[in-house]
């Protein structure tokens, strides 16, 4: 019987992936199909590509100022983040140049951004299949694929369990990262999750005002070195001016004295930024479509780790999230155990 893993999107909180496969494995479970869409994919192919714990090992090493020089962060064309040196690691370190090198069947998700089509990739290059997959509108420019603009697959099919059972997986495992953000938790919780998109836009100011902050330094400066020489390449797109930071500030309008009185009386969720607004309807959509596309296919096993206390941007925390993704498969350890006995996955 072959096993399938379908690794589901959620920008950084798609580190707690890392830490579900490693429970699986410690439980005797071998995964031998693997599929993934935006961040699920590139776990996913660092995963099927046997370099899975050398990704782990990287991304909990990451600081804050580290994330910020990796994603490039500035106005680029068709995003406000090139993720040139992400994908860059990823060729280097963490996969195999192409599908048909990795270790087990490997396939990832990304979508037309003109036809609304799926787009699932399981040949040629697989850092272009994992940067198409990974383009979050808004966020990331779209990739240029043959003829056809794509974005995150994560519009159409967050988690991929169709493509599993593609390749042939008898039982398919889904990691939903999307749990926390259905329409029902957003209402019990509007104030946490309104805190939670507003780290999204705090991630920009601060990384902004820090990128300023070190190109007014001396170059020539020996503690500035290494930071320098990570961002350097990306000083023009990336130095804004205060009238560009001034568009992450919360759409309040001062004028509205109702509204201020209301914010003061009651407790509610932050202003939203232009950052929250595109962030936070993300997060709603993924929800919607994820419960939509698990209900028409559900997996054999669905397992949900809890990141309503993670930011989308927050990719230095992968400790607590490898954590996170560890606990959620111990939290459901005896319903595995209960349809997948050890004797059958041997």
């Amino acid at each position: 019987m072959k096993i399938g893993l379908a690794l589901g999107s959620g920008a950084a909180r798609g580190w707690s992936h890392i830490g579900v496969i490693q429970a699986l494995e410690e439980m005797g479970i071998k995964i031998d199909i693997v599929t993934g869409c935006s961040i699920g994919s590139y776990v996913g192919a660092s995963y099927a590509s046997g370099k899975l714990s050398e990704l782990a090992e990287w991304v909990e090493s990451l600081t804050e100022w580290q994330v910020f020089a990796l994603m490039g962060v500035g106005f680029h064309k068709g995003g406000l983040m090139s993720g040139q040196k992400v994908f860059t690691a990823l060729e280097e370190d963490f996969t195999c140049e192409t599908f048909e090198q990795l270790n087990k069947p490997f396939a990832a998700v990304a979508t037309d951004l003109y036809s609304g089509r799926e787009v699932n990739f399981m040949s040629g290059s697989v850092v272009s299949a994992v940067r198409a997959s990974c383009s979050i509108p808004g966020l990331f420019p779209p990739t240029l694929h043959g003829n056809r603009w794509l974005v995150d697959g994560g519009v159409v099919n967050p988690v991929p369990v169709n493509m599993c059972r593609m390749l042939g997986a008898d039982f398919v495992i889904a990691v939903n990262l999307s749990a926390d953000f259905r329409p029902q938790s957003l209402t019990n919780r509007e104030v946490d999750h309104g805190n939670n998109q507003r780290k999204t836009s705090d991630f920009f100011k601060r990384s902004q005002k820090q990128i300023q902050q070190w190109f007014k330094k001396d170059s020539n400066s020996s503690e500035n070195v290494e930071e320098h020489d990570i961002i350097n390449d990306n000083t023009q797109e990336s130095c804004l001016t205060q009238e560009c930071l001034d568009i992450l500030e919360p759409a309040l309008d001062k004028q509205d004295e109702h509204q201020e009185i209301a914010l003061t009386n009651i407790q509610a969720p932050p202003a939203p930024s232009i950052i929250n607004a595109m962030t936070g309807s993300l997060d709603i959509l993924s929800a919607r479509v994820t419960r939509s596309r698990l209900a028409g296919d559900p997996p054999d096993i669905l397992i949900e780790p809890q990141l309503r206390d993670f930011g989308m941007m927050e990719f230095y925390r992968a400790k607590e999230l490898i954590a996170e993704g560890h606990g959620s498969v111990e939290r459901i350890a005896a319903q595995i155990k209960y349809h997948l006995s050890l004797d059958e996955i041997e």
